[in-house]
């Protein structure tokens, strides 16, 4: 068996060899074949994290399992059904588990396109008048004519028997609800286009849907071969475990300890709360309207996350309001020496700059007892992490986050930086300015 310290030693060295720009340039297009099934907010690059994965393999090849505690869109996911790997993730946001569940298979094309066919039959011979969806502002998102053919699409995929299926029609219509709504796509916040465009924009979203459905059943194909080709698929479907689960991380639950431990982590968590940075509610919040949810996770799916355009977003890190701000600026404080620098310098600034900062943090450092519950002792944790900015003011995260897991007898191997050159953001908001550098921040949990 390897010596930790040495493979510590060589994966500190194989990352840090890297040709500069490397992280920044590989495999640019964040959209390739499977991942262009919607375009979920902030994705990383599916390259980086098949090099990682590959990479880590290469000096420890009795990895079987990985961990992602903020799932998103699945791309370490895949990353990992690349090199046959079993694979847990979590999200707290139902539209990311149910694009993950949707990614995981079986990659039956030919039942898939049978059945895409079938379904766009039906939704266009569908001549009822009933909506199948009602909220609050439908008319203000959403165009009579764009909510019936939402509606005779949504009847039409519930004749679909099997789940697996459904699931990949479902995502089909939720990237059709993004492109059709009146929401601007330009920005994954909701924001109405402006009413003159409205008035004058002819949208047909069954056309819409059938062209997204085409689409993704190419990309399903590309994904197919690949993962056929590595050896990775018996008959249609993966040949590891895959669990996707709707969970929050910062949530220690008494049945934690008992679940199964991985052997690698690899993850980037949200760079803040989602309403100064990337508003992952918001943006599903919408599609969500037009989905069965027991379709995403069963009897499990909370209805109460659609409450609200904000629902999802306060249930996320951060996302709450502090009743006790004081005490948790205390706590941490105590546990970050940078965290403690980066409130003292926001003394000046208005109280709502520190509280994100310091509930954020807060959340964080609870999810980590959860998130290290799950990994063997000596297991590796790759982070990729940003320091956004508040108030014209630098937040640490990889330094605050260093700190934070030193406490849980935690050893970091190496930062690596990364720019962040396709990931589509706002560049400034009134709150904070986004960061265009990551960092790829690689630890080992002692044993």
């Amino acid at each position: 068996m390897q010596c930790p310290s040495d493979v510590d030693v060589r994966l500190k060295s194989r990352l840090e060899a890297y040709p500069s720009g490397f992280w920044a340039s590989i495999d640019r297009n964040p959209r390739e074949d499977i991942h262009a099934y919607l375009q979920y907010p902030a994705m990383m690059v599916p390259g980086i994290q098949r090099e990682l994965v590959h990479l880590v393999r290469e000096l420890q090849p009795d990895i079987t399992s990985v961990f992602d505690p903020f799932v998103g869109a699945g791309t370490t996911m895949t990353a990992c059904m690349h090199e046959g790997l079993n694979f847990t993730g979590h999200d707290i946001n139902p539209l990311a588990v149910l694009v993950s569940r949707a990614k995981m298979g079986p990659f039956v094309q030919g039942v898939l396109r049978e059945s895409a066919n079938r379904i766009l039959e039906l939704a266009r011979a569908d001549s009822l008048a009933r909506a199948e969806a009602g909220f609050v502002s439908i008319d203000k998102w959403f165009q009579p004519e764009v909510q019936g053919d939402l509606s005779r699409i949504r009847r039409a995929i519930r004749s679909e028997s099997h789940l697996w299926a459904r699931r990949f029609l479902w995502v089909a219509l939720a990237e059709t609800v993004r492109l059709a709504s009146n929401s601007r796509t330009s920005t994954y916040k909701l924001h109405a286009r402006p009413q003159a465009e409205i008035k004058t924009r002819t949208i047909s979203a069954i056309d819409t849907f059938e062209a997204v459905v085409r689409k993704n059943l190419d990309a399903l194909g590309c994904f197919r071969s690949a993962i056929g080709k590595a050896g990775h698929l018996e008959g249609d479907g993966y040949v590891g475990d895959l669990d996707i689960q709707l969970a929050d991380s910062s949530i220690v639950t008494s049945s934690d300890e008992n679940r199964k431990k991985h052997d690698l982590l690899i993850t980037s968590p949200p760079y803040g709360d989602s309403t100064s940075t990337v508003a992952y509610g918001q943006f599903s919040y919408l599609p969500l309207q037009w989905i069965d949810l027991d379709d995403i996770d069963g009897s499990a799916t909370n209805r109460a996350l659609l409450r609200t355009t904000q629902e999802i977003d306060r249930r996320s890190l951060g996302g709450s309001t502090p009743r006790n701000l004081e005490s948790i600026v205390v706590r941490m404080s105590e546990r970050s020496d940078a965290f403690r620098k980066t409130v003292n310098l926001l003394e000046d600034q208005p109280r709502d700059r520190t509280a994100r900062i310091a509930v954020f943090f807060g959340d964080m450092d609870r999810a980590l007892d959860n998130i290290l519950q799950r990994l063997r002792e000596g297991a590796y944790m790759i982070w990729i992490v940003g320091n956004r900015h508040v108030g014209n003011l630098e937040i640490p995260m990889d330094q605050i986050l260093t700190e934070l897991l030193a406490l849980r007898k935690t050893t970091l191997v190496t930062s690596v930086p990364r720019q962040i050159l396709f990931r589509r953001m706002a560049a400034r908001n009134q709150i904070t300015t986004m960061m265009r550098q990551e960092y790829i921040m690689v630890f080992r949990r002692q044993g």
